[in-house]
């Protein structure tokens, strides 16, 4: 399922913290997770994230849609310096609830 999240919720991914439309209230542990990680997090089932300020994009996506998000947007995932090619990159964090379930943030950058 794919939820273009509101306003409210673009303010709080600025602020390291997101309140998802699972009712969990996510907190950012990491802003460079590795491929190799992310694609776990994504095997496990957890909601996936991308955040585009230049796209005002905001966009929450879980199940076979955040499977199939990743698969599209993981070739252009970097954990190094961005190379600043026009495309666009993104990295990846893993946000965690109070309970400690994961969910996968992209930030993207061009």
């Amino acid at each position: 399922m794919r939820t273009a999240l509101d306003d409210e919720q673009w303010r709080d991914v600025e602020q390291g913290r997101l309140l998802g439309p699972d009712a969990r209230r996510y907190v950012r542990r990491t802003t460079r997770a590795k491929r190799k990680d992310a694609d776990l997090l994504v095997q496990a089932g957890v909601p996936l994230v991308l955040f585009y300020w230049a796209g005002d994009q905001l966009d929450w996506f879980d199940g076979v849609e955040a499977q199939e998000q990743w698969q599209a947007v993981r070739p252009h995932v970097t954990t190094g310096e961005l190379r600043r090619r026009g495309d666009i990159e993104w990295t990846a964090g893993r946000w965690e609830d109070e309970e400690g379930h994961p969910l996968l943030l992209l930030t993207g950058h061009c």
